[in-house]
């Protein structure tokens, strides 16, 4: 599972965050636009959640 944040619609309300620490906190620490989940099977359903959730629709999912 790979995940991209488009950095340009991002507002950095941390949501994501919020909602998957496990997942998105990572990507706050390095900020990269694109990476993979580490044991995407243990974390689909909370990364997909979280993607509806962000109020800005900068999440997206491969």
């Amino acid at each position: 599972m790979k995940i991209h944040i488009d950095k340009n619609l991002c507002t950095g309300c941390e949501i994501c965050v919020n909602h998957c620490p496990d997942v998105f906190m990572m990507w706050g620490m390095y900020m990269k636009a694109d990476f993979d989940v580490a044991h995407p099977e243990k974390y689909q359903k909370a990364v997909r959640e979280t993607a509806g959730m962000c109020p800005k629709q900068a999440i997206s999912i491969d």
